[in-house]
């Protein structure tokens, strides 16, 4: 009885579910056309009943396009798992028709040197406009994909929607349905493990709760909605060559936030990017009008304004504005499942997040549909105003001279050239009278080396040129000023993302701002190589020059192929060139007949001087004989994986060793490293954490002993600030409170604070004063980036000439190490040359300078290599890479 019960109570359930999905209407009273398929008809589940999954999107989308005359899908990248990115170009057949002359009209408007203003006018009145709109770059954050699929069959199947049919006559609707379906998938399988009979309306509930790493991230766990600039990750580099084909004049990025929030889109929060024109930000509010028109009919809640900026250049939305396109977030509540029940009593389904993001898809089409020609000349005016604001600023262009690294120079120049930006190469050495250094001085005439990168200002890509190459971007001051008053009174700061990002910092590279323009002769930039064996087939030993990002590179394959390598403490100078500390000596004896045929080929991939010799008779310095040249164990590198660790901190890391570096990594999980059998690996990284290792590694007991047996642990953030605790004991330092103490000197905390205690009766109250929290952390730093002095004796700062640019995202300060316990390798500049980009608060600017920043401290045959932040940020720190392959690299030499 009790069987035949609960299943006519299932049978009810189902029922009723999927009669309200029947009967719930997307889009009030539209009718369409039968020939187009319905998700429910291709792939088995109605609009919002399900989430739909990479491979039933890649099902459905191909129908829509055999289909719908309206309809073409094109492939732009695959994702490191293997999954296809696609996007769809929705459009009347008369435009599809003809979708290659509307390529190449955006191609012309987008460059207005290239033709007249009767050409541009006439473009202007005969393209339609190009919307963008880009779904679910975090994976988890699920009803976009959805709304997208929706949106297109709107598009294609409405019959009866005058909306429709003025988007597809007057625009070009791009969208791209999943932009990170690795981690769409990896949240949907999630979530379906642990969905019961019924979902669970619970926000407790584990089906609403995903674990470490979650579905946010792509493969490598990089958050791709901070990408979009520094280009690491397939998806990201797929969808910036696809959008120069375009240049969109509008551009969507569409997420989800908390279950409890209802819905944002444009105009953004404060503080904006002071590259946006006025022009632009009046676009940005004619399209949050017509998104508003829309929710209040449909009686959605929605909000503006007050949180999401679009300061940063990384974002999806941010990116696309510097290149001219009306660029625009949306946020829709999430019901990270099918249904939730939020604080306010109300219950959230799924299809009704992909209603909200349906709508707000078809408000922004219609917007630019029906402002076809207002939207195309605006675009136009950007480009062209950009070009005309080069020409008359007070910077005309950026010169990055090769440097000591030219390979890391080059890679910058070619970033900039992949995102549309024009650079070119001087042929030949040149002159500029009036150009002042990056870091500050007097501006004066230099002489410029053949090899030196021009980025011109007077160019289309103006702004988006500025705001990537400029040292610091600054922010309104209205904002700051607000940001101090908050943090006054300890209320949450308003910086959404990082506040420094400039190029020549993070490559840290030799870079100059010029007041003229540079006249000279100059090409395109191109693809040049260098690399070669100097001397040919040596019978002794090939030398290989530290200091550079390729001579790290060519290690790693060196290791990778099993060729026994040494490296020198100390400098020496042979056949009258000098050589620096870290200097790669490869012996002919020991190792394999093959060795020039595998040097030549490393040569050739890493761009790379190689240097023979058949003599070991210095001029100066080390012999190769000498025990200050040391044989470079290969690395076994552990990483440690799952919580408290930083999903982000262990990608990025992950991604610069395996990918960047082509060197191999275990990953293991953090609760099993106590019990694993260490003595496999001789490097073992805690990348940065949300909290601490305490639950995961306790006092560390296994760490320490393989440490006192030849083992390098390497640290970042609050991974360093585990080390420091009492029972743990691995770093003789303290993470200090505001003010300067130790976070954990409570003895003399309490004996002060009892002396202070004492009331003076003949003084008036101080409120303020009295008011202070007794014991507080530093506030937080919103990613500036600072310098710090380096230690170059020091093997962890080989390849340096002294400083290095790093940034500061957290609480973290430390005492420096005292003499007897270990090295400072690295410590903050003093105040008045710390900081060089972004923003930091001025209490941390006076603790921070003389403070350490990168620690080495010996135990027993092994070492700790602590950083106070991660070095590898965003994987975007070139500049910094050296520092993290020393530890790893030579650290089990020494």
């Amino acid at each position: 009885m009790k069987a035949r019960f609960s299943t006519l109570i299932l049978s009810l359930f189902v029922f009723a579910n999927s009669a309200l999905t029947q009967q719930f209407e997307f889009y009030p009273n539209a009718r369409f056309d039968p020939a187009v398929p319905t998700l429910e008809q291709v792939v088995g589940h109605k609009w919002g009943e399900k989430i739909t999954m990479h491979h039933e999107v890649e099902k459905y989308i191909h129908k829509l396009a055999e289909v719908s005359k309206n309809i073409r899908v094109v492939k732009y990248g695959e994702t490191w798992e293997g999954r296809t990115l696609y996007y769809m170009i929705v459009a009347s057949e008369q435009n599809l028709a003809r979708i290659d002359e509307i390529k190449i009209g955006m191609q012309k408007l987008s460059d207005p040197r290239q033709i007249t203003s009767a050409e541009a006018d006439r473009l202007i009145s005969s393209l339609p406009a190009v919307t963008w709109l880009a779904y679910g770059v975090h994976g988890n954050e699920i009803s976009s994909t959805d709304a997208a699929l929706l949106t297109a069959y709107h598009l294609a199947a409405a019959q009866n929607d005058t909306l429709a049919q003025i988007v597809l006559q007057n625009s070009v609707v791009i969208i791209d349905p999943m932009e990170n379906p690795d981690g769409r998938d990896r949240f949907i399988t999630y979530f379906r493990q642990t969905t019961g009979r019924w979902p669970d309306a619970d926000q407790q509930a584990a089906e609403h709760r995903e674990t470490w790493p979650n579905g946010r991230s792509n493969h490598y766990l990089f958050d791709m909605n901070r990408d979009w600039f520094a280009l690491t990750q397939p998806e990201t580099q797929g969808r910036v060559k696809a959008f120069l084909e375009w240049y969109p004049q509008v551009f969507v990025d569409l997420h989800e936030m908390g279950s409890n929030s209802t819905y944002y889109f444009a105009p953004p929060a404060d503080p904006l990017n002071p590259e946006m024109p006025l022009a632009q930000i009046e676009m940005l509010k004619k399209f949050g009008r017509n998104n508003a028109k829309w929710f209040d009919r449909m009686k959605f809640d929605y909000f503006t304004r007050e949180v999401f900026d679009s300061f940063y250049p990384g974002y999806g939305e941010g990116w696309p504005i510097f290149n001219g396109s009306v660029g625009m977030t949306y946020e829709q509540a999430s019901a990270r499942g099918l249904v939730v029940k939020r604080d306010d009593e109300t219950t959230m389904r799924y299809r009704d997040t992909v209603q909200h993001h349906f709508i707000s898809s078809l408000s922004t089409a219609e917007t630019s549909a029906k402002n076809r020609a207002e939207v195309l000349r605006y675009f136009y005016e950007y480009r062209r105003s950009a070009i005309e604001e080069g020409k008359t600023g007070e910077i005309k262009e950026y010169l990055i001279v090769p440097g000591s690294d030219p390979n890391r120079t080059a890679k910058l120049a070619n970033l900039l050239k992949t995102q549309g930006i024009e650079v070119k190469k001087a042929v030949a050495a040149f002159q500029n009278r009036r150009v002042e250094d990056y870091y500050g001085g007097a501006v004066q005439a230099k002489n410029f080396p053949a090899g030196t990168f021009i980025v011109s200002l007077a160019q289309p890509a103006k702004r988006l040129a500025k705001t990537l190459m400029e040292k610091h971007v600054a922010m309104d001051d209205k904002f700051i000023q607000e940001q101090l008053r908050r943090e006054k009174k300890r209320l949450d700061h308003q910086f959404y993302d990082v506040t420094g990002w400039s190029l020549p910092l993070l490559y840290d590279v030799e870079c100059y701002r010029a007041r003229d323009a540079s006249v000279g002769n100059f090409s395109l930039l191109g693809s040049e190589t260098s690399s070669q064996i100097i001397g040919g087939k040596a019978q002794l030993a090939y030398l290989i020059p530290w200091g550079t990002n390729a001579a790290a590179k060519a290690l790693a394959s060196l290791h990778r192929k099993g060729i026994r390598v040494f490296g020198a403490d100390m400098e020496f100078t042979l056949n009258g060139r000098k050589y620096p500390r870290g200097t790669l000596i490869v012996k002919v004896k020991d190792n394999p007949d093959n060795l020039y045929e595998t040097l030549a080929e490393i040569a050739k991939s890493e761009n790379l001087e190689i240097i023979a010799t058949n003599s070991s008779w210095v001029d100066d310095g080390v012999n190769f004989g000498s025990g200050n040249v040391q044989f470079l164990e290969k690395p076994k590198i552990v990483l440690a994986y799952n919580t408290p660790a930083s999903s982000l901190s262990v990608g990025w890391t992950r991604y610069l060793l395996e990918q960047a570096y082509g060197y191999p990594v275990t990953i293991v999980h953090t609760n099993q490293l106590g019990n694993a059998d260490l003595s496999r690996y001789n490097v073992m990284i805690l990348p940065d954490a949300f909290g601490s290792y305490d639950r995961e590694l306790g006092e560390g007991n296994a760490v320490k002993e393989w440490i006192r047996k030849g083992g390098t642990l390497i640290t970042y953030g609050n991974a360093t600030q585990w080390l420091t605790g009492e029972k743990v004991g691995l770093l003789a330092t303290s993470r200090e409170l505001k003010g300067g103490k130790a976070d954990k000197d409570e003895k003399k905390d309490k004996a002060e604070k009892k002396e202070e205690n004492k009331p003076d009766l003949t003084k008036p109250f101080d409120v303020e004063k009295e008011i202070q929290p007794e014991k507080e952390l530093p506030i937080e730093s919103p990613g500036p980036i600072v310098r710090i002095s380096l230690d170059t004796e020091h093997w962890l700062a080989f390849g340096y000439d002294g400083d290095a640019n790093v940034m500061v995202n957290s609480r973290n300060i430390f005492t420096p190490l005292k003499l007897d316990k270990g090295t400072n390798v690295g410590l903050y500049m003093p105040e008045d040359k710390l900081v060089l980009s972004g923003f930091i608060f001025e209490d941390s600017k006076k603790q921070l300078p003389n403070k350490a920043y990168l620690m080495h401290q010996p135990h027993g045959s092994g070492h700790v290599v602590a950083f106070a932040e991660d070095p590898n940020t965003r994987a975007f720190f070139d500049g910094t890479n050296l520092l993290l392959m020393n530890a790893i690299f030579f650290g089990p030499a020494h």
